[in-house]
């Protein structure tokens, strides 16, 4: 007859002599270490989900904080942008008024508008986990697509500012616009009686007169393009200017320039005298627009604002 298999334990104490001894079958030993191991498989479990859980929240702890954070610096930018665009409204206020003064085209506000103006964008990347992180990150990211469109917009008309302003300043120092000499205009522009002739003739420049040796200035920046002597008019000089414009100057004493120089306004070309077909020492001075007389009179004392671009 077989003899069942018995697991024997002994425990003992240092207080007690007397051992005891427990007696246990196979299966009710196998089922106690299948209970204990579960329990410290359970028990290790514990631990590790209460260590990692901890772990979790620590980092949602941080999440939350960060997210705070990244709040309180999408509000920051958002005035910041703010404070941006407060000081492009100011450049626009001040554009504005330079082209007031400058007599320039004006920018509607309509169209400055349209130049930042569409849809707004409605940006879902932080929807899933804060609706109102991620209201403010549309708000500021439409707000960054409005200041990069203003911002295209202004630089493109400040931009043509800088060139009409420029322009007008080549302009102006290229038209005839000061006195081209002191005196008394003795002789206006437009039809007359001929001093000399005695015939009804038309004048093509404006005399004024002086003593010999009153300086004779350039009345615009311009290359010296002939100088010289003529019967009628004497010893002369002809400057060019840009913008298809000519000054003469007739019955000169002395030339203090030559051809091919530049000069500029209000530089002494030369002295009044009584060279060629005179009655008195004085200057004939001429406007010429492309090869079209002009009178002189309406190019003296004219200041840069009352100069515009026109046709031939």
């Amino acid at each position: 007859m077989a003899v069942s298999k018995r697991w024997h334990l002994t425990l003992s104490t240092t207080e007690s002599y007397r051992p005891i001894n427990i007696s246990l079958s196979k299966k009710i030993g196998i089922l106690l270490c299948a209970l204990t191991v579960m329990f410290l498989l359970f028990f290790a479990g514990s631990i590790f989900f209460i260590v990692l859980n901890q772990s979790q929240i620590a980092q949602a702890k941080e999440l939350s904080k960060e997210n705070i954070l990244l709040k309180d610096r999408l509000v920051v930018l958002s005035s910041e942008i703010d404070s941006i665009m407060t000081k492009l409204n100011l450049m626009e206020n001040w554009e504005d008024k330079v082209r007031s003064d400058k007599n320039f085209r004006a920018i509607n506000k309509e169209i400055r508008e349209m130049g930042v103006g569409g849809l707004p964008i409605i940006d879902t990347t932080f929807i899933s986990s804060d609706i109102n992180l991620s209201e403010n990150y549309s708000l500021a990211l439409n707000k960054i697509i409005q200041l990069k469109g203003k911002i295209e917009f202004d630089f493109d008309t400040h931009e043509e500012l800088k060139d009409l302003v420029q322009l007008k300043e080549e302009l102006y120092l290229n038209t005839p616009s000061i006195y081209p000499t002191y005196g008394r205009i003795s002789d206006p522009y437009g039809w007359r009686t001929h001093p000399i002739t005695g015939n009804r003739s038309f004048h093509n420049g404006l005399d004024i007169g002086n003593i010999i040796g009153t300086p004779i200035y350039a009345v615009a920046d311009g290359k010296v393009s002939s100088t010289g002597k003529q019967k009628y008019f004497g010893t002369f000089i002809a400057i060019s200017h840009n913008f298809g414009y000519q000054t003469n100057f007739a019955h000169l004493h002395k030339i203090y320039v030559k051809k091919g120089e530049e000069v500029k306004r209000g530089q002494i070309i030369g002295v009044m005298g009584n060279s060629g077909r005179s009655t008195g020492s004085h200057l004939h001075f001429e406007v010429l627009r492309y090869n079209k007389y002009r009178n002189p009179y309406e190019y003296l004392n004219k200041l840069e604002d009352d100069i515009i671009i026109t046709k031939k």
